[in-house]
């Protein structure tokens, strides 16, 4: 269409300016000032187009706000890129076929003969609107966007207001013939926002600890309390019923601030008895006065499928450090803390009581042998495949490498006990054997692992 259009308007400038009578030197410098006049409106416009189709446009808002320059005028045009576009595109068939025109009309009275004047005009006006009014132009505001659309939004704005009602036509044309798609799609999904993150680690925008971090909370709208929670097997509890002397120990024991309350069965949870309650009535009261009900605090429940940021925000909310997780039953399925929970964002938390053993931590492997490696059973399947670059993931409901395991034991009666795991690379070429021995058990529940990984295909040894 744009050939079509050309052509006759080319025709139409050339026939305007023979009109004109351009008999002396002078009137050929006005053509030519002219035709460079309309270079640097080419690349005026290249340069808009450019800059505001790479500009950010949230760094622009953050520019408004910050009442900079300029910034008002290039967030309205940046919020309205179909009208920009077009008034762009209208104003450079313009300024080309001028140029051409102008361009034409001089070699045409310079050379005689007008397939000549044509082929020669034709060539200079390619080479400086090519590289004056393209490459140029394109290349530095694709280097400097957001500045290139401050600088040129008070030029632009006037251009996009003046030819408004053109433009205004060309954009109704536009809807007639190009139905838009209805269905939404958001403008940057959580996938490229977590590539972004990478990129922007990777380029040393921000630190790995923080892009961890943005990472982590990305992920607590996945992660469930069950993934989380301590099992009820693990929980350590307390009856309402036990003495006041054995409630005592079981707190200077286990070093806990908050410890559940059952009556008779760990399925019928009463409350939870903070130390600081228990031990303030202990020497306020004596122990032969202490009343168990009077001290615990009402429990607080909350499903195992809840996600954690949920959890988080419902934490915040009741001013609770510690809840029960019930199952589907209304049974007690195990308990969950708010620190539980803010791990899955920083990582483990030890404090002064906490006594540290690099076997139980899940972001740790440690090297036995060449092909052997010590591990945690918190260890994410996906982390511990990472690192012994076996790209094929286990298919499991199982987050944890121990739950894993667990389920690939049909019985566990003690430590040392080994089972294999057969799996292959996504490609299907390398073949791997993993044999998972239990190293360390705590109440039947796997705590530390060890791993030995073998290609089958050439009996060799696997590194990290």
């Amino acid at each position: 269409m744009r050939c079509f259009l050309l052509v006759p308007l080319e025709r139409c400038s050339l026939t305007f300016l023979a009109f004109f009578n351009f008999t002396n030197i002078g009137n050929y410098i006005i053509l030519i000032i002219a035709v460079v006049l309309l270079i640097v409106m080419a690349y005026f416009l290249s340069l808009s187009e450019t800059a505001y189709t790479t500009v950010n446009i949230v760094k622009l808002r953050n520019y408004m706000e910050a009442k900079r320059k300029g910034a008002k005028k290039a967030v309205y045009i940046a919020e309205k890129f179909d009208l920009t576009l077009t008034s762009l595109m209208i104003s450079r068939y313009i300024v080309n076929i001028a140029a051409v025109a102008i361009t034409t009309y001089i070699f045409s009275n310079i050379i005689t003969g007008n397939v000549f004047s044509l082929i020669i005009s034709g060539v200079i006006m390619l080479i400086f609107f090519v590289i004056f009014g393209d490459i140029i132009p394109k290349a530095y505001a694709k280097e400097h966007a957001e500045q290139t659309a401050l600088n040129i939004s008070g030029l632009l704005y006037i251009i996009i207001k003046i030819q408004f009602p053109i433009t205004w036509i060309f954009m109704k044309l536009k809807k007639i013939l190009i139905k838009k798609d209805t269905s939404y799609e958001p403008y940057v999904t959580e996938d490229e926002l977590e590539s972004i993150i990478d990129v922007m680690e990777y380029e040393g925008v921000i630190e790995k600890d923080n892009a961890e971090l943005l990472q982590s909370a990305m992920n607590l709208s996945e992660i469930t309390v069950y993934d989380i929670m301590t099992p009820r097997v693990d929980i350590v509890a307390v009856d309402v019923n036990d003495e006041i002397e054995d409630i005592k120990n079981i707190f200077f024991e286990n070093k806990f601030s908050r410890i559940p309350v059952y009556d008779d069965d760990i399925d019928n949870i009463l409350g939870v008895l903070t130390e600081r309650d228990f031990l303030t009535a202990y020497v306020n009261l004596g122990p032969d006065k202490m009343d168990i009900r009077e001290l615990m605090i009402k429990p607080n429940f909350i499903s195992k499928q809840n996600k954690v940021d949920e959890l988080i925000k419902e934490m915040q909310e009741l001013k609770i450090h510690l809840a029960i997780v019930s199952d589907e039953y209304g049974g007690t399925s195990g308990i969950v803390t708010m620190e539980d929970a803010l791990e899955e964002l920083v990582g483990e938390i030890y404090d002064e009581t906490d006594e540290y053993d690099e076997t139980e931590d899940p972001e740790k492997i440690i090297s036995v042998s060449e092909n052997k490696y010590r591990i945690s059973a918190e260890m994410e399947i996906n982390y511990l495949f990472d690192e012994l670059n076996i790209d094929n993931y286990p298919d499991t409901k199982y987050s944890s490498i121990g739950g894993f395991v667990y389920k690939l034991f049909e019985d566990i009666s003690s430590e040392g006990q080994k089972v294999e795991y057969l799996t292959s690379s996504l490609d299907g070429q390398t073949q791997f054997k993993l044999i998972f021995t239990i190293e360390k058990m705590s109440s039947r529940r796997i705590k530390v692992l060890t791993v030995e990984v073998f290609i089958i295909d050439e009996e060799q040894e696997v590194t990290e």
